[in-house]
């Protein structure tokens, strides 16, 4: 990232991390060797502290890794010390009493105070692992990977000549002709230049019923099927391989059970106090004006 661009990036966060910061506690960095109070610069009277940097590189998220080493630490602490020369510089011409400053300032006050008063409202409501249980118990397709298999396919059109095709082809396959090298040779379907015929792991519900239903019917790798006719012809079916159908252990999914119930707790007190804030302050919407262009 070019330095130029980490500035615009810097500010940004800096703006953002004083949201944050007012708004809830947040974790800092895990920099255990770092003291976070210490000052790594003094512009006038104001001081920057590790903990100020650790915010920056916490507020860019998983990008913000990239800067956790000393090059990238010292170009945000250089970053924020142009921000703050930038801010005397602004008070100092009295941009601090503009009408466009205060207005932004009464924003991101709004902003931070909602953010307070929701981690208030939503106190530290958690799902419990004996509603995570039943939700696991109570929903076993979600946690259920459904049997599958594995066949090759051999399409012919459904025409007067088919029934001859068909002949021949079990006849082929009894005398050990290869299956792949038939779907080569008679197949109208694009699997048999792709793959002599594979089609590839699917479960029920991906191919047209007529073929799921004989395809599901075989019962061991190596069966092949008799012709069957689908909207698309004739198909003779070879079972490659079957997967069961398995089921993901509680253990497994119990944290993402956890916080999928606690974030839709959360979700539901939410809309819960908004609907009591909405009857006991008045909101007024105003549509814009429909001749404005």
């Amino acid at each position: 990232m070019k330095k130029s661009l980490l500035g615009v990036v810097v500010l940004g966060l800096v703006t953002l991390a004083a949201l944050v910061v007012f708004a809830a506690p947040a974790e800092q960095a895990a920099q255990p060797e770092k003291d976070p109070e210490k000052v790594l610069a003094k512009v006038e009277t104001q001081e920057i502290k590790e903990k100020d940097v650790d915010q920056v590189i916490l507020m860019a998220g998983p990008q913000g890794a990239v800067y956790d080493n000393e090059q990238g630490r010292k170009a945000i602490l250089d970053e924020l010390v142009a921000a703050r020369l930038f801010a005397i510089s602004g008070a100092k011409q009295g941009l601090d009493q503009t009408p466009e400053f205060k207005s932004v300032v009464e924003n991101f006050a709004n902003q931070a105070l909602a953010r307070v008063a929701i981690e208030k409202a939503l106190g530290t409501i958690a799902a419990s692992e004996e509603e995570s249980k039943k939700f696991y118990d109570e929903n076993p397709a979600q946690f259920t990977t459904p049997e599958e298999l594995r066949a090759r396919h051999i399409l012919l059109s459904d025409d007067v000549t088919s029934a001859d095709k068909v002949k021949t082809i079990q006849d082929d396959l009894k005398k050990g002709v290869s299956f792949d090298v038939l779907a080569v040779t008679y197949s109208t379907d694009p699997s048999a230049a792709q793959g002599g015929g594979d089609l590839g792991f699917f479960g029920k519900g991906q191919m047209v019923p007529e073929f799921e239903e004989a395809a599901f019917a075989l019962k061991e790798p190596g069966d092949v099927s008799d012709p069957v006719r689908t909207s698309y012809g004739w198909h003779i079916i070879k079972l490659e391989e079957k997967k069961p159908s398995t089921v993901v252990s509680y253990d497994e999914v119990k944290p993402q059970i956890i916080q999928y119930l606690s974030n839709e707790k959360r979700a539901q007190k939410y809309r819960d106090e908004l609907e009591v804030l909405k009857k006991e302050y008045k909101v007024e919407l105003f549509e814009a004006s429909a001749d404005v262009k």
